[in-house]
């Protein structure tokens, strides 16, 4: 009997403290989602995406019991390497996937793995300015100011109104106007470029020269391609979601 009962005392000891925790998703969690972008659906659970975001914010909680948050790390880890791995890949926010990877690798403590991350964001056009912060603060820390100040500007152009992004730019050497924002660019959300179709079934005209009833078949009628607007270059590191770090 004594056995039994040091024995359940171990299991009770010997269990994390986020065990008592409820691991569903909270009110407060979810509506964190949905201010990124984040489908909820009837308030319950909005993805991996959403997963991973809401574990990086327990580990941010957890800060000061090391075992509570690395579980909460490793947690956020999975979530974001499903969606970076997954079949059918959210294209407009794959430079989201690597940048809340890369900041739950740092946490961690996996700082190589997390520069790695980092740089991967870089590939992909963002929009976020929780993501552009933690990509200007990466490259603060890691003695690329320069870098700092280029994602901290880039951040600017997309979220104009984001107090994080101009605290981080002038802390970072840049000059006073912020940058311009940039007019079609809305944040959290991905430029789609719309081609007009041509519509073939009516005449063109020639300069001068009102559309025949009855073109000429030998007169071959060249359309011009329109021009495609290139993508927005993008510049570098940034931070998913931070309860600390004021916007």
């Amino acid at each position: 009997m004594m056995k039994k009962y040091w024995l359940g005392a171990f299991l009770l000891i010997s269990l994390p403290a986020w065990g008592v925790l409820p691991q569903a998703a909270t009110p407060a969690e979810l509506a964190m989602c949905k201010a990124r972008g984040i489908p909820v659906a009837q308030g319950r659970y909005a993805g991996h995406y959403c997963d991973g975001l809401r574990f990086l914010d327990r580990a941010y909680s957890a800060m000061g019991n090391k075992r509570e948050m690395d579980y909460y790390l490793g947690v956020a880890i999975s979530n974001f390497s499903y969606e970076l791995n997954r079949a059918k890949v959210d294209k407009a926010r794959l430079g989201e996937f690597h940048v809340g990877k890369a900041t739950a690798l740092k946490l961690m403590g996996r700082k190589a793995e997390a520069a790695t991350e980092f740089n991967k964001a870089l590939n992909y056009k963002i929009n976020s300015r929780e993501v552009y912060q933690a990509l200007a603060d990466h490259f603060y820390e890691t003695g690329n100011k320069e870098k700092a100040l280029e994602m901290s500007t880039e951040g600017l152009k997309r979220n104009p109104n984001s107090t994080g992004l101009k605290r981080r730019y002038t802390e970072f050497g840049g000059k006073l106007p912020y940058p311009e924002a940039l007019a079609e660019t809305i944040p959290g959300v991905e430029t789609n470029v719309m081609v007009k179709p041509v519509d073939k079934s009516e005449p063109s005209e020639a300069k001068g020269e009102a559309a025949s009833d009855s073109p000429d078949p030998n007169k071959l009628s060249t359309i011009e391609p329109l021009p495609q607007a290139e993508p927005a270059k993008i510049g570098s590191p940034k931070n998913p979601y931070c309860r600390f770090c004021p916007d």
